[in-house]
């Protein structure tokens, strides 16, 4: 007797291969049997008109904060993710300083692993967390010492199950660090064949340059790596992806193992400070930042520096979340300026020294030439770059709609790949990229972690000023072989798991 029969649906096994009519059961969290007329099970989905596939693998998220107060992983899950790779961008929810004690990584993921989620996931040591709990923010190289002990907290998260180390070398205090210092943590890594992954120092005018950095410390690893959300910013960049994928592809080519994710919108998400405050100013920390922004000679200073590498229209910014101004959520910058009687810089520079730099905004500065580029590639794998909204309605789209939107927007009606190629990049591509055993196929003996969706209706409906609105044609989403999701609305059920990493093989 199975658990369950899923019958009748187009499956597309995450392979890339054709698809095909078949039932597939499920018993013991299990996929047991793929097959015609199956029978003899406890329950039965009719998944007539309907394709079943791999649950997706979210390449790059943001999810490990959510681990302890929010397992449930609701936008996650509610797209038909059903595991995350977390701790990106040089940040990571552990190692932290609690008083005067180091809690690592291993006692983290070890409570962790307590808690029961609503999609799997697995985690990354973060640069930035690292150089944060080691040597604070100041703007200088470790001292021996210094980079002794942060390899160290490294190991010992590596070696208690974390996939790898993340740079987010945009971000305080990760951009203070100078490449020798990337090779020398990254070598740690490889130790282990464990991954490297990277935003990268620049996705503007030094592109070129910041890929070639980044190539320079996956290639001094002798491991995986994977560039983060790969994109080009600002118009008179577009177009360099074509570039840079080339170069990925050469890497390939010469014996080197590298990979990119992407996110399928022309927005991206930060704080408001990383993108108007020179990385120099914020080792001044956010009281320093504060007086900066309230002396009007520094303040004309700054707005001179952005106005030249920027221009003055501010329009492709939209305030997502603001601390003290929650009115303004939602509204781009010329818009606040209005209300507030100002310009867009002084109106920028307001919201971070009023929030005490806990601001965060949408850039809409890439191409949609760009974005499908990238989305086709044989290497990109699909990603949120997301953590989860935990209360929040007003947030990137990418956080709650990602995967249905690449389906419906980009597969089906822009037709940048087929149907077959995209579930690979969704499902077997990165389980084999981040080594996750039993993931990424509808394959006898893999895990049951199913998406049954309707491939002529999936599609989001999540925008930048509503973004709470539900995705369609997200029919049903199995973890471990039982239903989590029906009609893109979690159940309740938390059935998945914080997972240590496998290794490169």
């Amino acid at each position: 007797m199975y658990d369950l029969i899923i019958k009748n649906g187009t499956v597309i096994d995450g392979s890339g291969s054709a698809p095909y009519t078949a039932d597939v059961a499920v018993k013991g969290g299990k996929i047991v049997c793929i097959g015609a007329e199956l029978s003899g099970a406890e329950k039965i989905i009719d998944a007539t008109g309907l394709t079943v596939t791999p649950g997706f693998i979210d390449s790059h998220s943001h999810s490990d904060s959510a681990i302890m107060n929010n397992p449930d992983q609701l936008e996650k899950i509610e797209q038909g993710i059903t595991f995350s790779m977390s701790g990106q961008c040089g940040g990571s929810a552990a190692p932290y300083r609690k008083g005067d004690t180091i809690h690592t990584m291993g006692e983290f993921l070890s409570n962790a692993a307590n808690i029961p989620q609503g999609a799997n996931i697995s985690v990354f040591v973060g640069h930035g967390t690292l150089r944060r709990l080691v040597m604070g923010t100041e703007y200088r190289v470790p001292t021996p010492a210094e980079l002794e002990k942060m390899k160290e907290l490294l190991r010992e998260g590596i070696e208690h199950g974390a996939l790898g180390i993340s740079f987010g070398l945009i971000y305080t205090p990760s951009c203070y660090a100078q490449t020798e210092e990337l090779i020398e943590l990254a070598k740690v890594a490889g130790e282990y064949k464990a991954l490297v992954v990277a935003h990268i120092r620049n996705e503007g005018d030094t592109l070129i340059e910041a890929v070639e950095e980044f190539m320079s410390v996956i290639r001094a690893a002798e491991t995986r790596g994977v560039f983060s959300h790969h994109k080009a910013t600002y118009k008179q960049n577009w177009g360099k992806v074509k570039t840079t994928l080339k170069m990925i592809d050469d890497a390939n080519a010469s014996g080197m193992d590298v990979y990119c994710d992407v996110y399928p919108y022309i927005a991206s998400h930060t704080s408001l400070s990383a993108r108007f405050i020179p990385k120099e100013l914020h080792v001044k920390g956010t009281a320093g930042l504060v007086e900066l922004l309230s002396d009007p000679v520094q303040r004309a200073e700054l707005k001179k520096i952005n106005i030249q590498t920027l221009g003055s229209d501010l329009n492709w910014v939209l305030v997502a979340s603001c601390k003290n101004h929650p009115e303004y959520e939602g509204l781009r910058i010329p818009e606040i300026a209005a209300l507030r009687g100002t310009d867009g810089y002084d109106a920028v520079f307001d919201l971070i020294r009023d929030s005490g730099n806990v601001c965060q905004a949408c850039y809409f500065s890439m191409c949609e030439e760009d974005v499908e580029t990238v989305l086709a590639h044989p290497r990109a794998m699909i990603c949120t770059d997301s953590g989860v909204a935990g209360g929040r309605t007003v947030f990137h789209p990418r956080l709650k709609a990602t995967f249905p939107r690449v389906l419906g927007r980009y597969v089906r009606e822009r037709k940048v790949t087929s149907l077959p190629e995209m579930i690979r990049k969704m499902t077997s591509m990165p389980a084999h990229v981040y080594n996750l055993s039993g993931k990424g196929l509808i394959k006898e003996g893999y895990d049951a972690d199913i998406c049954i969706f309707d491939a002529d209706k999936i599609i989001d409906r999540s925008e930048f000023t509503d973004c709470v609105q539900k995705n369609e044609g997200l029919n049903y989403v199995l973890v471990a072989g039982e239903v989590v999701v029906e009609d893109a609305v979690h159940n309740g059920k938390r059935l998945g798991k914080v997972v240590p990493a496998g290794r490169c093989k």
